[in-house]
């Protein structure tokens, strides 16, 4: 069974295809299914991700590819200390034992919008990209700053706010995990009433579900668990609520007995939904604030500014 993606008419030209995590932490697995969609379809596909790693112990503890210091470097190779935290070394390391295979996780520096152009154009060069695909665990990615529950806006706003600034031909959005946003607070009647509104403007492209009988879920379950399970590695409260929405759990479910929160997995969260990124950056009120920004804290601080001049939409249930 094949992932049957919404998107193809757009990636029909595409040869070199980014496929970046928007949010940082651990969005780039999210795009996991599409990558290896894309590369059955014949298509040469990258990973990278805004990162939350330390950039600067990496060096000590493996070999990584430092392209830009501080602003671009790529996951490969050995990692000769556990760490707590190192999402994209440990993927690089699962496809070494998993596939045989020698895949570059990048990694941009969590930084603001200035640097991250910078990165991004350098990737882009080397790469010789010609289409993007953002992909955001979560839905905040489309939120537009006007809302009360928009939860961590910011990050996926300087990554979309970069790419806007790119002179690459295809710029995309990828969402997944709807309902999974509990400690974010994520309104997510807010978030339907912002795909609705994107829907008004030929923006929402379509969406496309996982299911578990699809050998690319089974690959995203494997690379996922992997990391998860080295020793005393974050885990990611969005994808440990996608795996077992995809398998059929429903309510208050956990993958593992360290998650206390009380959640409601349900089928939404299998779904993907996909837009034309140039559309959700035209209604994002804070990608105009954080142009200029050059470190992650200017955006957030602009970010405050936005919501204290503003008459916030009120959170609402979902009324059924």
């Amino acid at each position: 069974m094949r992932l049957n993606l919404p998107i193809l008419d757009q990636l029909t030209d595409s040869k070199n295809i980014l496929i970046a995590g928007a949010g940082g932490g651990f969005d780039v697995f999210s795009g996991l299914p599409l990558y290896f969609t894309l590369r059955e379809m014949g298509k040469t596909v990258h990973l990278a991700n805004y990162s939350f790693s330390e950039f600067s112990i990496l060096s000590a503890i493996g070999e990584p590819e430092v392209v830009l210091d501080g602003l671009l470097v790529g996951a490969r190779g050995p990692i000769n200390f556990d760490l707590p935290y190192y999402p994209e070394g440990y993927l690089s390391r699962w496809f070494a034992e998993k596939h045989s295979e020698d895949v570059t996780i990048w990694m941009f520096g969590r930084l603001g919008v200035v640097p991250l152009v910078q990165a991004y154009r350098e990737l882009v060069k080397r790469l010789k990209v010609d289409a993007i695909l953002l992909v955001d665990g979560g839905v905040d990615s489309i939120m537009r700053g006007d809302e009360i529950g928009s939860g961590t806006l910011v990050e996926d706003s300087i990554s979309l706010a970069a790419v806007d600034q790119l002179d690459v031909p295809i710029k995309l959005l990828a969402c997944i995990g709807f309902g999974t946003e509990v400690e974010e607070s994520v309104c997510h009647h807010n978030a339907l009433e912002n795909i609705a509104g994107l829907v008004k403007v030929g923006g929402f492209l379509g969406n496309c579900a996982l299911t578990p009988q699809m050998p690319v879920f089974q690959q995203f379950e494997s690379a996922c668990r992997y990391v998860w399970e080295q020793p005393n590695h974050h885990k990611s409260h969005i994808s440990t609520r996608i795996i077992p929405a995809v398998q059929g759990e429903f309510g208050n479910y956990h993958m593992y007995r360290d998650d206390h929160t009380t959640v409601f997995v349900s089928p939404l969260m299998s779904l993907y939904w996909f837009f034309d990124a140039r559309t959700v950056i035209a209604r994002n009120l804070l990608i105009p604030l954080i142009q200029a920004t050059h470190t992650s804290t200017q955006a957030i601080m602009k970010c405050v500014e936005l919501k204290s001049h503003l008459n916030l939409r009120p959170r609402q249930n979902i009324p059924y």
